[in-house]
């Protein structure tokens, strides 16, 4: 049997460990917090953003008056609702479509296990198959019982979909898509988060440890792998993907030739992905704080105390001292008693054609700005503005007492942050980083 070894630790998190297996290397001991103006100094001087600690603060009391706003009941609620859309096309897509066999398929439409028995006589099947569903069919034992005596003897560990979450903003996302299918369909998915940094690209030393594990040790498939995020700002991570997903095939087309670059997310108001579950900007509470509701780990970071050539993963930071103002496991389990309940709500289509590109591109033209990279729309972008970087202006396309957007307008009264109605086609609102001077 392969083993698989590390030779430094992970980081710690404050997420249960049956939610999810975070890969990335501790490097607490290592990273000192810049400031928010030192590191955007570095930043607009060339230094990567990946290769610096942000500082992180706890959140005023008037904030997390706000987070708790945006934490009751129906939002929670409807959050579940865009957990089970996007839990249901990753099930469709891996357990049905590809890998469940026809006679559980037609059980599961109400076939009886007799008829479904004649039918697979008449078709090419596995033989093994046919023996399992001819021995229950006729079993003299409860119909509900007989198709979970079928569902479990046939669907087995490799045609699990593997989650593999983008730190940080996926982790919640993926452990509440593993905690549905898990109350739904009674299957138990591994999860994995993971980094992917813009620019450096995705961690493959991460990926190659999941590929031992799920397809050399748990005889998976590559195919089954499913890239999770929580939102899409610009597109530039997806496109990040896609490029990640190229260069492993080129390294290795035989082990990666299946791995598809999908990138699958509960809100797309880039317009860029048919993997999600609503196309508008829509605020996701894990959006407004940082670590203390990710796990209390930091942003990822790739730099000299990570050893890519010893098969080092990317790293993080352990925050201890938040540790008292925590809600990373709070906050989803909320959102997981709502999802006893299938999607009530539809997948939402785009009905403005304009990618987040498009925007960004209209935006660096209208308002003369070189660097397109500068300008972040949506709203978990925007906030990642006013809380890591230094803003310029915040371009608004929404009502100023729209209630998603209460939290950024707090944090730009506070930084004195000035506010402009633009037109941001999907997106409600839009942070712009300061141009700084030589001798800011």
């Amino acid at each position: 049997m392969l083993k698989i070894k590390r030779s430094f630790s992970l980081v710690k998190t404050s997420y249960k460990n049956d939610d999810v297996v975070i890969l990335l290397k501790d490097l607490t001991d290592c990273m000192k917090e810049l400031s928010t103006l030192e590191r955007e100094k570095a930043i607009q001087s060339g230094v990567h953003y990946s290769a610096m600690l942000p500082q992180e603060d706890a959140p005023s009391e008037d904030y997390m008056k706000l987070y708790c706003d945006i934490t009751k009941p129906d939002n929670l609620k409807y959050i579940a609702n865009l957990v089970a859309i996007l839990s249901e096309m990753m099930y469709n897509k891996s357990v049905v479509e590809n890998e469940l066999p026809v006679m559980v398929r037609l059980y599961r439409a109400g076939v009886s296990a007799a008829m479904i028995s004649k039918i697979m006589a008449d078709k090419s099947v596995d033989e093994k198959e046919l023996q399992v569903i001819a021995g229950l069919a006729y079993a003299d034992k409860p119909v509900v019982k007989t198709s979970e005596m079928i569902y479990n003897t046939l669907v087995t560990k490799n045609k699990l979909p593997v989650i593999i979450s983008l730190a940080r903003a996926g982790i919640p996302v993926g452990i509440l898509i593993k905690r549905y299918l898990k109350l739904h369909y009674n299957i138990d998915c591994p999860h994995y988060a993971i980094s992917i940094i813009r620019d450096k690209g995705i961690d493959t030393n991460a990926m190659d440890y999941i590929y031992s594990k799920e397809v050399v040790l748990n005889k998976n498939t590559v195919s089954n792998f499913f890239f999770v995020d929580g939102w899409t700002g610009k597109g530039t991570i997806k496109s990040q993907l896609k490029d990640a997903v190229k260069q492993l095939k080129e390294l290795n087309i035989k082990k990666w030739k299946k791995l598809e670059d999908n990138l699958y997310v509960l809100a797309d108001p880039a317009n860029i992905t048919k993997y999600c579950s609503i196309k508008t900007d829509y605020l996701l509470p894990n959006a407004c704080l940082n670590s203390t509701i990710s796990g209390l780990i930091s942003r990822t970071i790739l730099n000299e105390y990570i050893d890519t050539s010893k098969n080092e993963f990317h790293g993080a930071v352990y925050f201890k001292k938040f540790e008292n103002i925590d809600l990373s496991n709070k906050f989803i389990d909320y959102v997981t008693e709502f999802l006893n309940e299938k999607p009530s709500i539809e997948q939402t289509q785009c009905d403005i054609a304009e990618t987040g590109m498009s925007v960004v591109n209209r935006i660096c033209k209208d308002f003369d700005i070189e660097d397109f990279k500068k300008v972040k729309p949506g709203i978990g972008e925007t906030t990642r503005v006013l809380l890591r970087r230094i803003p310029w202006k915040v371009l608004i396309n929404t009502s100023e007492d729209d209630p998603a957007i209460q939290h950024i307008m707090l944090l730009c009264k506070d930084k004195k942050v000035p506010i402009e109605r633009y037109d941001l086609g999907n997106y409600k609102i839009c942070g712009i980083i300061k141009e700084l001077s030589a001798d800011a």
